[in-house]
């Protein structure tokens, strides 16, 4: 009989322990899994590692994998893992002092001679690399100490060294070998990558275990997993989307973009190379409507965040008189009855093109789209997965894109990238002697405050050519659980996970 009672007690407490590991188990799942590992969710994921692949360089560092040489700090401030010390011998020559420490992911040691290698292909095989101060050669003069020469004169290697092209790694066959917090455990191409610690870099044994990061095509889809706890992190949500979670008591995080929403128009298409077209754009555009759109953002005062020493503080002008006034001096007359305005017996058409990874982007272009409507213009928009294939082949009229444009700090990268004549990024096939001009003059200014004024008078020169439109200075937003509810975002989309992800 007590033998009995003693194995009736052995199943209840069996069924009792498995009822409380059940619970567990279901628990951690619905935290986006165990405290030891963390789920990313956001609108894009890798195709594969390669650095050298246009913008690749910025999503592998995005994801937590790569790093640049110098890496922008939560403060704005510019920090190095592989720099000690910068030294200018001339306008065009350098010579870089490396600390001795940094390794890569397989346990190597990134001397100068990897350095050296790494960068001199970057400059080789991308042309987005050449931007700031033209071709730069790195070459290694001691085991830590290597020299660099640039085409163009600059004053500024740091940020030249920061901006997103300029990743340190090494090829190991037929595999890429990075330096960041992780590394790729297993990659499914654009749906999700998995990653584990690097640990070869400081403070790996407080990094969860897993990190995965999962592509979500649908921000409703991200915003559900996110409330279903399949995700921890949900990355790049839309200001509707954040005001609904904050009314649920959901943790969202705010933050400043950094990046700016532009409208670029294209030169070469024979209704906008009219640049009285371009001012009635310009004018015709209301601001107050993509920020309710949007619901928040701040009025652009310039190309660059409004926080900038550089941003030129010039707001925008709306007048939707002034607009349709140019429209009729251009020639292009509304008939009486009709919807749209013709020229010569063709209809004033145009067409919008933009991308899903930025869920915003949709929303201002259609917005756009309206208020162009109301001047008598018809337009369409066309939302894109893939726009680098769009801007390659000047594939549009309008473009609405969002860029970051000064992830290292200053303002030279982004200007030179897009309205130098030729520039890398000079999609919209600009050219201005003036605006080369002050560019040449930015490249050998060493004052910080005359390379803010000449960054102003590049943007104004810009902006009264109307190339590109000023259109909006975000918000951004993303939903955490519990226990990630002190995560840092910074600047922007570039560091999503970043080294100070760790298990508490």
């Amino acid at each position: 009989m007590y033998q009995e009672r003693e194995e009736d007690m052995k199943k209840r407490f069996l069924a009792v322990f498995m009822m409380f590991a059940m619970v567990f188990i279901v628990t951690a799942c619905g935290q986006g899994g165990s405290d030891n590992a963390v789920t990313v969710g956001q609108t894009w994921v890798i195709t594969d590692d390669n650095p050298l692949d246009g913008g690749n360089a910025w999503s592998i560092t995005s994801h937590g994998i790569s790093e640049y040489v110098f890496m922008q700090k939560e403060d704005g401030s510019m920090e190095s893992r592989f720099v000690d010390k910068l030294e200018a011998k001339s306008d065009t020559e350098w010579e870089i002092t490396m600390k001795k420490d940094a390794k890569f992911a397989d346990g190597s040691k990134v001397d100068a001679k990897a350095l050296a290698a790494c960068l001199n292909e970057i400059q080789e095989k991308n042309k987005l690399s050449n931007a700031s101060a033209g071709v730069i050669k790195f070459e290694a003069a001691g085991d830590y100490t290597l020299t660099a020469k640039t085409e163009r004169a600059t004053t500024d290697l740091k940020s030249i060294l920061g901006e997103w092209t300029n990743v340190v790694y090494k090829k190991v066959g037929d595999k890429y070998v990075f330096t960041g917090p992780f590394k790729i455990k297993a990659l499914k191409a654009q749906s999700e990558v998995t990653l584990e610690p690097n640990e070869n870099y400081p403070d790996a044994s407080e990094r969860p275990a897993t990190v995965k990061i999962k592509a979500f095509k649908d921000i409703n889809s991200l915003k559900l997993a996110y409330e279903s706890g399949e995700v921890d992190l949900a990355f790049g949500l839309t200001g509707e989307i954040a005001k609904e979670l904050k009314d649920k008591k959901k943790n969202v995080i705010d933050f400043d973009a950094a990046y700016q929403y532009y409208t670029f128009l294209n030169l070469e298409n024979d209704i906008l190379k009219d640049p009285a077209v371009r001012e009635a754009i310009d004018k015709g555009i209301d601001r107050e409507a993509i920020k309710k759109t949007l619901d928040g953002g701040t009025i652009p005062t310039g190309l660059f965040a409004g926080y900038n020493s550089f941003d030129a503080k010039t707001a925008p002008t709306y007048n939707v008189n002034e607009a349709k006034a140019l429209l009729d001096n251009s020639g292009w007359k509304l008939e009486d009855g009709a919807k749209y305005r013709t020229k010569d017996g063709k209809e004033l058409t145009l067409s919008i093109k933009t991308y899903s990874s930025k869920p915003d982007l949709p929303k201002v272009s259609q917005t756009i789209a309206s208020e162009l409507e109301k001047l008598g213009i018809k337009v369409t928009v066309e939302v894109v997965d893939d726009i680098s294939k769009v801007t390659k082949a000047r594939n549009f009229d309008i473009l609405v894109y969002a860029q970051h444009p000064s992830p290292a700090g200053s303002p030279v990268y982004f200007l030179n990238q897009f309205f130098r004549t030729g520039g890398p990024n000079n999609f919209m096939s600009y050219s201005s002697a003036i605006t080369d001009e002050i560019l040449d003059k930015m490249g050998s200014e060493t004052n910080p405050e005359n390379i803010d004024k000449l960054a102003i008078e590049a943007q104004e020169q810009i902006l009264k050519d109307r190339p590109v439109l000023m259109t909006m200075d975000p918000k951004w937003h993303a939903a955490v659980s519990d226990k990630l509810k002190d995560y840092k975002l910074w600047n922007g989309d570039y560091y999503i996970v970043n080294s100070t992800l760790k298990v508490k």
